[in-house]
């Protein structure tokens, strides 16, 4: 491509979003596509890009809302950018700025990632509609339905989040077992999710109870950080399993962590896909997920892994004990999880299905 691309995201975080916003833009450097990023000052991306030395613009306070709308629009009227790509809502609202209020003509790409309804508030649906949004990239069929019934005529393309097929396995940057002290013979059932509710962990801890009825050679691993832990410590500790749940608070290097683990037990009640799953089908690590949406796009029940009703504690407990006690079905199932991963979701060729929409633009 001639001309470059913005990217805006404004999360402090390092979560799913961030990576993948990490992984494209590593894409679109080997492919020598001139790019900046405007990211939060102090924001994880921020480290990321000077860790890189990737090109980025960083803000913070109001400067974000009156400075950066203007800065879209004199960069793309000095004709060095063509295109500004959205990857969360913030981000979205400031390119809708600089077109609405600066009147530019950059195009704009939304990047869709979350399940929640599109708010009716007439501000809203402008940002979505296709005069402002000349595309918007759903992440999975189910985040394509929610704009779809906020926005009929949006013009939306569904392109899923990648994951890199290659995985560094050399060195153990944390073990585990050594730090929470798990004895080598114990399974380890992970979460790797934000605290937060939509992420429902109190079904997780009641799946742990459940099994732990049944079994005790099993520890429960809940990996993030966020607003409920002290909540799910204290409801740990009621349901007296709290000497078997791990809590350990975030931790970077994910697919050393998910090695280390026996199997995802995914209780989230809602997700645009679910990249925790696609990074497990990687590392060839069983799956046991709710029916939140996105999560019926990746797994098929009994063949790439186990679906559950949310909130179904029975049907988590009867699955997670298939899986503890049955290894021919771990092996099938994991097999036919990477094929899936391979065939469909590496970040490889997702990052050009998004490099061919710029260039339709």
């Amino acid at each position: 491509m001639k001309k470059g691309i913005i990217h805006i995201n404004l999360a402090r975080s390092w979560r799913g979003g961030e990576i993948q916003v990490a992984l494209l833009i590593d894409f679109l450097k080997r492919k020598e596509v001139r790019q900046l990023l405007i990211c939060t000052k102090g924001s994880s991306l921020q480290g990321y890009c000077e860790e890189k030395q990737l090109p980025y613009k960083c803000y913070s306070g109001l400067a974000l809302f009156i400075y950066v709308p203007f800065l879209i629009a004199w960069l793309h009227a000095l004709k060095r950018f063509a295109l500004i790509h959205c990857h969360e809502s913030r981000g979205h609202t400031l390119a809708f700025l600089a077109r609405f209020v600066f009147r530019s003509s950059i195009k704009m790409i939304v990047h869709r990632r979350v399940l929640f309804p599109i708010r009716s508030k007439r501000v809203t649906l402008l940002k979505y509609s296709p005069k402002y949004a000349d595309r918007i990239i759903c992440i999975s069929k189910a985040v394509e339905q929610v704009v779809k019934e906020a926005i009929p005529n949006s013009n939306t393309v569904v392109i899923p989040s990648g994951v890199p097929l290659r995985v560094n396995s050399d060195e153990v940057m944390q073990d585990l077992r050594k730090n929470y002290n798990i004895a080598s013979s114990a399974k380890i059932v992970a979460y790797i999710a934000a605290l937060s509710y939509e992420k429902d962990h109190y079904t997780f801890l009641d799946t742990a109870k459940s099994v732990l009825n049944q079994c005790q050679d099993v520890y429960f691993m809940i990996i993030g950080d966020g607003v409920l832990r002290q909540e799910l410590v204290d409801y740990a500790t009621k349901l007296k399993i709290i000497d078997k749940v791990v809590f350990t608070g975030f931790l970077s290097d994910v697919n050393q962590i998910i090695k280390q683990t026996d199997v995802l037990l995914f209780t989230s009640k809602s997700e645009g896909l679910g990249s925790t799953i696609l990074d497990y089908f990687v590392n060839r690590r069983p799956v046991i997920s709710a029916r939140n949406g996105g999560a019926e796009e990746l797994i098929v029940d009994g063949e790439t892994g186990f679906l559950c009703p949310v909130g179904d504690v029975a049907c988590f407990s009867q699955k997670l004990q298939i899986l503890l006690n049955n290894t021919a079905d771990i092996e099938r199932i994991t097999n036919n999880a990477y094929a899936f991963v391979e065939n469909n979701f590496s970040i490889e060729t997702i990052a050009r299905k998004i490099l061919n929409l710029y260039s339709e633009l």
